[in-house]
């Protein structure tokens, strides 16, 4: 299996610290269901390797670890730059005093004063920051359950396993509601799309807009094609994987109970795991980058720390902003206070957080819910539409 993600290791490498960090981490992702062969371990040397080389892949999820030493200088300084350069999160872990152990090129970022009861807290810094952690793993699986339903539940049972929050449009969507509202609001709020392209799939018309959604929304889309079925002109922005008839048990495609061979289920939930770290790497870069660009043309200055974007304001407040990739929820602004409370432990809180999301193709009775829950939650919410009005009005 390809790695996927990427974890690199700076700064004082040989300490203990790097080491229970570093088994904890696997530790972790093995209780949680995921091989170890989807993480690119890299060091210093690793980093400024090209991707050609095996060594670092600007396009991939990537989470840095510097370890602080007393005097050791600017170590590992052309790596951070390099990472600063593709905005990657780079958390810094010290051990007395933050500006005598933390290079100069960093001093601006929050770093953690290690303690070993924190261990897991500081492990998963990283898992949150990659999108590791199961509740941040949707797949949409939309299918014809006439052509396919057997190769769907297969799916739904094997990336269940591999800790994804798996959707079956067909299963998902209550009677009574808005069809279509529905599915383009679970798009949204999904990592990876797949389309089973059955040789009746698209003769819904639901279904023959579902790819140009998720490419809106910079959703991955894996797109299966049956057996004497193309992709079609609609349906190029897409991965495809043709199946042939020998991909299904007993030699042939026949009818809607027709299943998969076990090489097979693998091979697409590595294809669902690759689409899934390139595509909300995309998201969530697109969205704090587009806020970020549209604060400092109108004279703000923004420093992306790992998890969230933070504001020095003119009067000395600190402001955060954190993107909420897909649908935001009531949950998340509680989560994003208590993650910060772990993050800025023994510094000064924010004076203000915010969430920054998307709001094309969300309910409008969501997004309705969000604007109310403004007037009484702490961590108020943000939406990507209304980001240059947001920015002129907090000026």
């Amino acid at each position: 299996m390809n790695s996927y993600y990427q974890l690199i290791f700076l700064g004082d490498t040989t300490c203990d610290v790097c080491r229970k960090v570093k088994e904890r981490f696997f530790v972790l992702l093995n209780e949680r269901g995921l091989d170890k062969s989807l993480i690119a371990v890299l060091d210093g040397d690793l980093t400024l390797t090209g991707r050609e080389a095996g060594g670092y892949d600007s396009a991939k999820p990537t989470f840095a670890f510097y370890f602080g030493k007393q005097d050791h200088g600017d170590k590992d300084v052309d790596a951070l730059m390099k990472l600063i350069w593709n905005r990657d999160a780079i958390y810094p872990v010290f051990f007395s005093v933050f500006e005598q152990e933390i290079p100069k090129t960093l001093q601006s970022i929050n770093g953690v004063h290690y303690v070993e009861a924190e261990l897991d807290s500081i492990v998963n810094v990283a898992f949150e920051e990659l999108r590791l952690l199961r509740k941040k793993r949707r797949v949409f699986i939309s299918y014809k359950r006439s052509d396919s339903v057997a190769v769907a539940n297969q799916l739904y049972d094997v990336l269940s396993r591999q800790q994804f929050d798996v959707f079956l449009d067909t299963y998902s969507i209550r009677g009574a509601a808005d069809f279509q509202a529905e599915l383009h609001h679970r798009i949204t709020d999904s990592d990876v799309l797949i389309q089973l392209n059955s040789p009746g799939f698209m003769d819904s018309n639901w279904c023959r807009e579902e790819i140009s959604e998720a490419n809106a929304r910079q959703v991955g889309v894996l797109q299966l094609n049956w057996p004497n079925v193309s992709a079609g002109a609609a349906n190029q922005l897409c991965v495809a994987r043709k199946l042939d008839n020998v991909d299904f048990k007993h030699g042939y495609y026949k009818h809607c109970f027709s299943r998969l061979k076990k090489v097979v289920l693998d091979e697409i939930s590595a294809k669902v795991e690759a689409l899934r770290a390139r595509n909300i790497a995309a998201r969530e870069d697109g969205l704090t980058a587009e806020f970020a660009k549209e604060a400092e043309r109108q004279g703000r200055v923004i420093v992306k720390e790992p998890i969230f974007l933070v504001e020095s304001r003119t009067d000395g407040e600190m402001w955060y902003y954190i993107p909420a990739i897909g649908v935001p929820q009531s949950m998340d602004c509680y989560e994003s206070l208590e993650m910060l409370k772990k993050w800025l432990k023994g510094t000064k809180m924010p004076d203000k957080v915010f969430l920054i999301y998307d709001d094309l193709r969300i309910l409008p009775r969501w997004i309705d819910h969000l604007d109310w829950m403004n007037q009484y939650l702490e961590v108020k919410t943000i939406k990507k539409q209304e980001f240059v009005t947001w920015i002129q009005s907090t000026m």
